[in-house]
């Protein structure tokens, strides 16, 4: 099997920021799923993930896009790496990725797929990149990123720190500049934007090393539905666990089912248990499925402009990200300490 893991370092052709406005679009779904659920013009219906009112068509080649979402500006590379920096190597990489799943994405669809081991490992690529490319989970990353940032800073701050931090950027680190920075960060008034390279280097990186080996020790079954039922979204995929006490709250390990919709008519599951199959399924499963896929959208949900998949399912507001308090106590040196944990609700 050709190794086509991406690669950050890679030559050609260098760019700077600004050069991602003028890029090309880069698809976080590729079209060739988005055109599972397009019509003979090319278009699919997108409906607003906040506001179900607010619906449009669109041709499958704006969707679930963003121009230069995956480039990586010559200046956020370390210096001795710029020299003929090819920022667009990770778009590069995904449509190798996605041109060698196509063909057995297509052999799915139309009845004609075998599994084998290497068809195996290309599906698995495919969808754990989908899992972490997309808006969604950068989004997700950067709030659970600040939450440990915040936890942790909250617990080992002291003065010192801050005024060595203060003197080591440069800046004024007097008494009173001092003061207003430590009480700034106990209140968490902050929030930490990694850069766009580190967030494409990060989430490529749990794709290869963490959600591949997961996906590898599931059970993909193929589910196909006598009548078109299924939708997609800007996620492409979405994690199911209705057993779960916060099933929004699961994830690629603990996740009973992680679905991705091939088309109106199919979609793969990789299951906790049980046996590879590829049958026609009861039409609730796509009540399942739907739901999982749509609630993950970070803004747009599509479907074929015919159907209307939406009405069948009763969608909650977004996701957030919560904290529940489990004990607060004060400590002998008057120091407050809060136990919880964070979820999506």
């Amino acid at each position: 099997m050709a190794d086509v893991t991406p690669k950050i370092l890679m030559t050609t052709v260098g760019c700077a920021r600004q050069y991602s406005r003028s890029m090309p679009r880069h698809h976080y779904v590729p079209q060739f799923l988005l055109r599972g659920f397009s019509d003979e013009r090319n278009l699919v219906q997108m409906v607003s993930r906040i506001d179900g009112e607010v619906n449009q068509l669109s041709a499958v080649r704006k969707a679930a896009a963003q121009n230069g979402f995956y480039a990586i500006p010559t200046e956020d590379v370390l210096p001795e790496a710029r020299k003929d920096h090819n920022c667009e190597v990770i778009e590069a990489s995904l449509a190798e990725i996605e041109a060698a799943a196509a063909t057995d994405v297509q052999a799915i669809r139309n009845g004609s797929f075998t599994f084998d081991i290497d068809a195996h490992y290309r599906l698995v690529r495919l969808v754990a990149l989908q899992l972490s490319r997309v808006p969604r989970f950068r989004r997700d990353y950067i709030d659970l990123a600040n939450v440990a940032a915040k936890d942790r800073l909250a617990s080992r701050l002291t003065l010192a720190r801050v005024r060595n931090h203060l003197e080591g950027m440069g800046l004024a680190a007097d008494d009173e500049s001092v003061q207003k920075l430590y009480d700034e960060v106990l209140q968490g008034n902050y929030s930490l934007v990694p850069s766009d390279a580190h967030l494409i280097q990060q989430t490529m990186r749990i794709a290869i090393e963490t959600f591949m080996p997961e996906l590898f020790q599931r059970t993909p079954k193929i589910l196909r539905f006598s009548d078109p039922s299924l939708l997609t979204s800007d996620a492409g995929a979405g994690l199911w666990d209705p057993e779960s006490d916060r099933p929004r709250s699961v994830g690629v390990a603990n996740a009973r089912a992680i679905f991705v919709p091939l088309n109106r008519w199919t979609a793969i599951a990789f299951m906790q248990s049980g046996r590879p199959f590829d049958r026609v399924v009861q039409p609730f499963w796509a009540r399942h499925i739907n739901l999982a896929v749509a609630d993950a959208a970070a803004q747009w949900i599509y479907h074929h402009p015919n159907d209307d998949p939406l009405s069948k399912i009763d969608l909650p507001q977004p996701r957030r990200l919560v904290r529940e308090v489990e004990s607060v106590a004060t400590l002998k040196d008057g120091w407050v300490r809060v136990r919880g944990k964070h979820f999506w609700s």
